[in-house]
C-alpha cells in the first residue's frame, strides 16, 4: 500500500532541521523506541482524519526546543537527567513539529496539517489508530551544540 503523502528520508530531514538549526545538524536513520515513552505530534488531514504522527524521545524534544530559544546545553541535559522537561520547550517542541509537517507534503501530495502534540504516555489511541500505518520511518538527528534525539513517523 503506497501512502498518500511523502515518507521522509534522511536527505529531506537534513536538509529542513538544517534551516533551524545550523550546517551541523546530522541525520541518521534509526530505530523507534517503545511509543508509549515518546511525545508525538498528530497530523490530520483537511478531514480532521489522522493520516500521520512522528514520535520524539525526551532528547529531541528538549534539545529541538531548547536550540529555538537558545538555552545553554547544561542547562537542558539537567533536564533530561531529572526528567523534568519545562513547558517552554515543549512549547518549542510543537513549532518544530509544524515546521516538520513540510516533510510530510509536497506540491503533489494531499494536504495535512499538525493538530496537536501529546506527552508520553497520553498518545496511546493515536498510535494505536495508526499501528497498522502503511510506512515507518525513524531517524537520529544530531542538533549541534545540544545532542542526539530520534524521531519516527507513522503515516498512513
Amino acid at each position: 500500500m503506497s501512502s498518500k503523502y511523502v515518507i521522509p528520508t534522511e536527505k529531506s530531514v537534513a536538509s529542513l532541521l538544517a534551516m533551524i538549526f545550523g550546517d551541523g545538524l546530522g541525520v541518521n536513520g534509526g530505530d523507534a523506541a517503545e511509543f508509549d515513552s515518546l511525545h508525538v505530534a498528530t497530523f490530520i488531514d483537511d478531514e480532521g482524519e489522522l493520516v500521520a504522527i512522528c514520535a520524539c524521545d525526551r532528547e529531541f524534544v528538549a534539545y529541538s526546543g531548547a536550540a529555538l530559544s537558545m538555552i545553554p546545553a547544561d542547562v537542558v541535559r539537567e533536564m533530561i537527567s531529572g526528567n523534568s522537561i519545562s513547558e517552554a520547550l515543549v512549547d518549542n517542541f510543537y513549532e518544530v513539529m509544524n515546521i516538520c509537517s513540510k516533510l510530510l507534503m509536497s506540491d503533489s501530495s494531499a494536504h495535512l496539517r499538525l493538530d496537536k502534540t501529546l506527552d508520553p504516555g497520553a498518545a496511546n489511541d493515536a498510535v494505536a489508530s495508526l499501528e497498522g500505518a502503511s510506512e515507518k520511518v525513524a531517524f537520529s538527528v544530531d542538533i549541534p551544540s545540544y545532542g542526539s534525539g530520534t524521531l519516527t513517523f507513522l503515516i498512513s
